[in-house]
């Protein structure tokens, strides 16, 4: 564990430092849990800090450093539920790769025949955005995910960060120009599906049976130009019932692969 700190030091912390203490070595055993011997090793360190937590003069944090030794966490749910508390109490704000309950990615599955759907990124600029984006194209199954313009590519560490390793698991390519990219994809035969919030756009469910296509995503702010939707075979929205008109593009691509890819499967 990197985090060990002498039990003196401990007592010298203020509430703020003590918390984000705490919560930073409990995240590092959530995350090496499997290491059996790292981790009695370190849940043993953190016992004795927490003991040592009834010298404090601050009342709040022997008070908690108590209530975390009376239901010490010896299962990893305990874990968790301890992770979560202290996230209450020091207001953290998790991001997309700080999920604290994981499952095992299936390293074995190989997909060889992904479903023949392709996302397009004009000019996207948030690099989580693309990241989470990768994720989604990754566990549905999309065949290849086409980055234009200034779209932050994996390269970009926080886009790669906020993929989860999923860059490395899905075919990607970079285009200067959408336009290219999209005259590329049309030329092999690719039906092209613009999302866009157009008075004449055509609703998503509407869609019930499709060729291999791909998936137009556009900036968040400006969202795709004229030229991009001239060149579409398709303009396509997400009906929304409430007072806000437009989604995030990254739960916008998420329904639209998703209904995509179960169209595909009904059609086989």
């Amino acid at each position: 564990m990197a985090i060990e700190i002498p039990n003196k030091a401990f007592l010298s912390f203020s509430y703020k430092q003590c918390i984000n203490t705490l919560y930073r070595a409990f995240k590092q055993v959530d995350d090496k849990w499997d290491n059996e011997s790292l981790r009695l090793n370190s849940l043993k360190i953190l016992e004795n800090n927490l003991l040592a937590l009834k010298s404090h003069e601050d009342e709040a944090l022997i008070g908690l450093g108590q209530e975390i030794l009376s239901d010490f966490p010896s299962t990893r749910p305990k874990l968790q539920d301890l992770l979560m508390k202290l996230e209450r109490i020091e207001n953290k704000d998790l991001k997309d790769s700080d999920f604290l309950i994981t499952t095992k990615d299936d390293f074995a599955k190989i997909n060889d025949e992904p479903n023949p759907i392709h996302l397009v990124l004009d000019n996207l600029r948030s690099s989580f955005n693309v990241g989470s984006l990768f994720r989604t194209a990754e566990a549905i199954g999309i065949k290849e995910v086409h980055l234009c313009g200034y779209t932050p590519t994996p390269e970009n560490s926080k886009t790669a960060k906020s993929a989860l390793g999923t860059d490395k698991w899905i075919k990607w390519s970079y285009w200067e120009s959408s336009l290219d990219c999209i005259d590329a994809l049309k030329e092999r035969g690719v039906d092209i599906y613009a999302f866009e919030t157009e008075k004449n756009a055509k609703a998503l469910e509407e869609v019930r049976e499709i060729r291999e296509c791909a998936i137009v995503l556009g900036n968040e702010r400006y969202g795709l130009n004229e030229s991009v939707l001239n060149r579409s075979d398709e303009i396509l929205k997400i009906r929304l019932d409430g007072k806000k008109n437009s989604l995030n593009v990254g739960t916008c691509g998420a329904i639209a692969m998703y209904h995509m890819a179960r169209v595909q499967r009904e059609n086989k």
